[in-house]
């Protein structure tokens, strides 16, 4: 009977969606969130801030300009920020939602770790050739040309795989959010709109007509991203106590 008791413990204690979080796992959750926003702006903004690249010496140079190097750095520390957020999500909603913030997280996470890795790439790859480009290192002079090339691939690919999972994520977490009332449907408004931008940059990126004039375009991304990811700071600030009544709201 010990051992049988035991193993229903253990059973238990495994049972994901009876596991019970801690209202401060949803509270750092909601910072990260918000923090994201912020990094969301810096990556909006700072780039009109940079001198234009405008020919291959150029883009040497700018690993030492200041702004740059502040840009790329958020750029890689944004996507853990955002996937925080997203995995609280996921699980405030695991009992009522699984089949779609589950799914919805997994695309989340391989837009995270393919924007990290990408922006890893440019950090302690492309950025030490360029130093290096500029110091005089005749091997790297000699090869930049094409090594730049095969970063501009590599870069390229792993942007699509970026949008793609972002706008599968968006759109499984809108759905889900919609099913609720009041609040959570604000939320699961911005996650269709930011599912909706995506689609339509996968849509240019295939060789499709740009839905949104450029104008619009250019106005929508900035108003709808650091919002969203602002608001859902919010909902999981708000939703962070588990043992209270289920309000769906």
């Amino acid at each position: 009977m010990g051992g049988v008791a035991e193993r229903n413990d253990t059973q238990r204690a495994l049972d994901f969606p009876h596991m019970k979080f801690s209202p401060a796992f949803y509270r750092v959750a909601a910072v990260c969130s918000i923090a994201s926003a912020v990094t969301t702006l810096g990556l909006i903004f700072l780039p009109g801030l940079m001198m234009p690249a405008e020919d291959f010496a150029a883009r040497m140079a700018r690993v030492n300009e200041p702004v740059y190097r502040l840009y790329a750095w958020i750029y890689f520390t944004h996507p853990f920020l955002v996937v925080a957020a997203a995995l609280a999500v996921a699980l405030r909603l695991r009992r009522e939602a699984a089949s779609l913030v589950i799914p919805g997280l997994l695309a989340f996470i391989l837009w995270g770790a393919t924007e990290a890795g990408q922006q890893a790439l440019t950090l302690f790859a492309f950025n030490p050739w360029r130093l290096a480009w500029l110091a005089g290192d005749p091997v790297v002079r000699e090869s930049m040309e094409w090594r730049t090339a095969v970063y501009d691939g590599v870069w390229n690919a792993m942007y699509f795989l970026i949008i793609v999972g972002f706008f599968i994520a968006n759109a499984l977490y809108a759905v889900a959010m919609w099913r609720r009332r009041g609040f959570s449907r604000v939320v699961g408004a911005f996650y269709a709109a930011a599912a909706l931008l995506t689609l339509q940059i996968i849509v240019v990126e295939v060789g499709g007509a740009q839905l949104l004039p450029d104008a619009l375009d250019f106005w929508v991304y900035p108003l709808i991203q650091p919002l969203a990811r602002t608001l859902i700071g919010v909902w999981l600030w708000q939703h962070a106590d588990e043992g209270t009544a289920t309000t769906r709201s």
